[in-house]
């Protein structure tokens, strides 16, 4: 699990102040790994931010899906996702995932 922006700030910031490794180690409650990659990371890059994900971009508009599918759900709930996928040109995966991820819903078949 990725560690929070603020507690990378905040071991970044204990070994900028002198502390030692095992010190942070012990205050977090984390592994010693986790801590020397931090400060390593810094060190390279200058910066606690994370870095830029790989993969292939989407190749539609997500925020427009969005809008379109909670718009078509509002004005009619029992209408079936596929149909709805098929309408906007997208794929019914997608479409399902803006539903459950996104909208946090949960679809449903009569």
């Amino acid at each position: 699990m990725a560690a929070s922006s603020t507690k990378r700030f905040t071991i970044i910031e204990f070994n900028k102040r002198g502390h030692s490794n095992e010190t942070t180690v012990r205050l977090f409650k984390t592994l010693r790994q986790v801590v020397s990659r931090r400060i390593k990371r810094f060190k390279e890059v200058g910066s606690t931010s994370d870095r830029l994900r790989s993969g292939r971009p989407r190749t539609f508009n997500v925020t427009r899906a969005k809008k379109l599918i909670k718009m078509r759900i509002k004005q009619n709930p029992k209408r079936s996702i596929r149909k709805m996928a098929q309408n906007l040109d997208i794929s019914h995966r997608a479409a399902r995932s803006i539903v459950r991820k996104d909208l946090k819903l949960e679809p449903y078949k009569f």
